[in-house]
């Protein structure tokens, strides 16, 4: 017990930043779908632990942890009361930044890693580590919008621009009812700004920034699957797919290189995970590179139900094409991208022998 004490003590300098990469790392093992109960449970007794380690750092109220033996639980959280805080918050966080990844395209997911990132970075500055109830009230804010931004959407089942003024209200209600709960504990008012107020309103900034030019990922919807095919053949529960890639494109997962003959129309299969009691509409995004500019051809509604545990499926086809460059989008109603598609037609002459496609089935029976 002594060697580990002393152990602890060489190393207690990166014990903090150790917890908090350990909580990521758990949830990329652990983490299940988005509506489980137990990832639900779990995240709200993150949220109270680290509340709990808040207010103690706020002095809101006193423990005597002296009288208590070294073995004792609230002893120990006092010794450790950092590095629980941390582990808990890296679990939370970790959690929603992988929601935000599988729920948005490249581009957007790419913003949220960055940001998880340089999270873990910063906190193993010394600097920051100093900051206390500072740096801790910001991380916990950010979790507490992530919660509201993720799990609101499920309550209404559907996602779109007044679920997220809902969500966000309801953040605000929470900063503000922890401002004035905070001032009525006559907790020094600088203190209270610091730790509370300006993360909250940083916070509210930063999401309606990214909300105003679409760089949210629409939780909780994510894109598990999306192919360009010649054929599409609906056999419930199995979907099949018709496609003629070469086995060398391994870059493809389908057509993506279109080889158009004439008659030939283009289908769009996608899979789409929505939680259980979702029912929303969905826009897929036909688009085609004109003069190094993107140009709408089509955006074709699709009603999505959620629960499926391989996902919601459905398709769409164009018979009206031309060579060229080509996307499809996957939006919600408001416009956020859940996922995208690019592809490339090529017209080519009309082939006198029957074509043989090579068949892909989705499903289970």
């Amino acid at each position: 017990m002594e060697k580990l004490k002393n152990f602890y003590q060489d190393w207690q300098h990166l014990a903090s930043p150790a917890f908090f990469v350990g909580g990521f790392l758990l949830d990329i093992v652990t983490l299940g779908r988005i509506d489980e109960t137990t990832n639900i449970l779990l995240f709200i007794i993150y949220l109270l632990v680290s509340l709990f380690i808040f207010a103690w750092e706020l002095e809101l109220f006193k423990l005597n942890t002296d009288s208590y033996s070294s073995k004792h639980p609230l002893s120990l959280l006092r010794i450790y009361r950092d590095e629980i805080f941390h582990f808990s918050q890296g679990a939370l966080l970790s959690a929603f930044t992988l929601f935000y990844f599988k729920s948005a395209s490249h581009a957007t997911s790419l913003i949220f890693l960055f940001a998880m990132t340089a999270f873990l970075l910063i906190n193993e500055l010394p600097f920051i580590q100093k900051l206390g109830p500072v740096f801790k009230g910001l991380l916990l804010q950010i979790n507490i919008l992530s919660l509201l931004l993720v799990y609101i959407p499920l309550i209404f089942g559907q996602v779109g621009t007044i679920i997220f003024l809902v969500a966000l209200s309801t953040y605000c209600l929470v900063v503000g009812g922890g401002f004035y709960f905070l001032k009525k504990k006559e907790l020094d008012i600088d203190t209270i700004k610091k730790s509370w107020l300006i993360p909250g309103i940083s916070l509210f900034v930063v999401i309606c920034f990214l909300r105003t030019f679409s760089l949210m990922p629409p939780v909780p919807l994510s894109l598990e699957k999306a192919g360009i095919y010649h054929k599409v053949e609906r056999d419930y529960p199995l979907y099949n797919l018709y496609h003629e890639r070469e086995w060398w494109r391994i870059w493809n997962s389908s057509d993506e290189y279109f080889r158009a003959a004439p008659g030939d129309a283009i289908y769009f299969f996608t899979r789409i995970f929505a939680p259980g009691g979702f029912k929303d509409m969905i826009y897929l995004h036909w688009q085609k590179s004109i003069d190094g500019d993107w140009q709408t051809s089509d955006r074709i509604p699709l009603k999505i139900s959620g629960g499926r545990q391989q996902g919601y499926r459905g398709f769409s086809f164009k018979t009206n094409h031309s060579p060229g460059e080509w996307r499809v989008l996957v939006e919600t109603k408001s416009g956020l991208e859940i996922g995208r598609l690019s592809f490339e037609i090529e017209e080519v002459p009309a082939i006198e022998k029957e074509r043989v496609f090579k068949k892909e089935v989705d499903g289970k029976r």
